[in-house]
């Protein structure tokens, strides 16, 4: 099929849509098309230098594809979008310290990130693409439960990767990532195109596009159209709320700084300025000790503050519980200590494990959650 017969075809596909009140229409109608035969897929968002998202295509793979299936893709590239899968990578590749690392990194989310968005949207197992069937990733292909985060599922497939010894199994590697053979639906290879360098800054670009991309798409469709089914809210109030602040990267941040910067005094290191010392006296003895010498501190503390007042909603309790639960899985250094504050300061102690914290806590965060064991709080 040739290039303007494919990029007329997803024009009218994209008005159909807005026709049938699909939001992804409205959404995509603003979104800059990019024929790209290099593609090892149908279609793919991508991240551009400037911080736009375009939605690139491989006219090669059209012949023998059905507007059903292209109507799946194009909902599963929505939900990268709305999730903002793209720049939370980009943000987990700007901590990677190796570029084995970041291909690990890469690997792992790729898998996830699409678990999470086919979950959500309840998608078919397959989809033809081509004349061909094309699977699709779900959490159960890795033995992980339905309805979780993408970041709970990125740590749960990182652990089995690191206990496998990296490699592959029960992390998600080989399937659907463009090495053994199994295809996906969609590529993401142009997301981690960044340089590390510029990775933060168009992170926030991207970010700031996507805002602006939801916040007149959804005005469009509830201006013409009504109302928006509720999963699909839930992500576009998500992406049009008020600003978080970032605390976990600016703890990684303020970690890697001190781990640079801190050292303790050593019995087993000589003291480097003291060389000069091993000056022996008659009987054999350095006059002045060159030890203790200095080595990298490690370790450091952070104290985590959970208001038992019962002003504490929902979603307040489960982000504290998963914060504590994120430090003290990942880092063995880590002295955590929690402070539950009600008009003062109730309880001070030591965190080394979940079970560690308050049982009245963590009985709150149990019935909140359903009934979920402690250990299995999102990250």
């Amino acid at each position: 099929m040739t290039t303007e017969n494919c990029d007329k075809r997803i024009k009218e596909l994209i008005a159909k849509m807005i026709l049938k009140c699909s939001y992804w229409g409205y959404l995509f109608s603003r979104v800059l098309r990019i024929e790209d035969k290099n593609l090892p897929s149908i279609m793919g968002v991508a991240p551009e230098p400037d911080g736009v998202l375009s939605l690139r295509y491989n006219p090669n793979f059209f012949d023998g594809t059905g507007d059903e299936a292209l109507q799946v893709v194009l909902e599963h590239e929505g939900l990268h979008l709305l999730n903002k899968h793209i720049p939370r990578l980009l943000r987990l590749i700007n901590f990677s310290t190796s570029e084995k690392q970041k291909m690990d990194i890469m690997k792992v989310f790729n898998v996830v990130s699409d678990c999470a968005v086919n979950e959500q949207m309840g998608a078919p197992k397959t989809v033809v693409i081509s004349n061909k069937e094309w699977p699709l990733l779900f959490p159960e292909l890795f033995q992980l439960p339905p309805k979780h985060t993408t970041e709970y599922y990125y740590d749960e497939l990182m652990q089995k990767r690191s206990k496998s010894g990296g490699n592959g199994q029960g992390s998600g590697e080989g399937q659907g990532d463009g090495e053994s053979g199994d295809q996906t639906i969609d590529d993401h290879s142009s997301w981690s195109e960044i340089s590390a360098a510029d990775a933060n800054t168009i992170a926030r670009k991207i970010e700031n596009f996507t805002t602006e991309l939801v916040k007149e798409s959804a005005k469009t469709f509830n201006k013409n159209r009504g109302k928006l089914p509720a999963h699909i809210q839930q992500l576009i109030d998500e992406v049009l709320g008020p600003p978080k602040l970032p605390y976990y990267q600016i703890i990684r941040k303020l970690v890697k700084g001190s781990r640079v910067s801190k050292f303790q005094n050593s019995s087993t290191r000589i003291n480097r300025k003291r060389t000069w010392v091993f000056a022996i006296d008659t009987l054999n003895v350095p006059e002045i000790s060159p030890f203790p010498g200095r080595v990298r501190d490690f370790t450091f503390s952070i104290t985590i503050i959970i208001d038992t007042s019962g002003s504490v909603n929902t979603k307040q309790l489960m982000e504290a519980l998963s914060g504590i639960k994120n430090i003290i899985e990942n880092d063995r250094h880590c002295k955590t200590i929690v402070l539950e504050v009600d008009t003062i300061v109730q309880k001070e102690y030591v965190v080394k494990r979940v079970n560690d914290i308050d049982p009245k806590v963590l009985k709150a965060a149990i019935t909140i959650s359903g009934g979920e064991p402690p250990g299995n709080f999102d990250n």
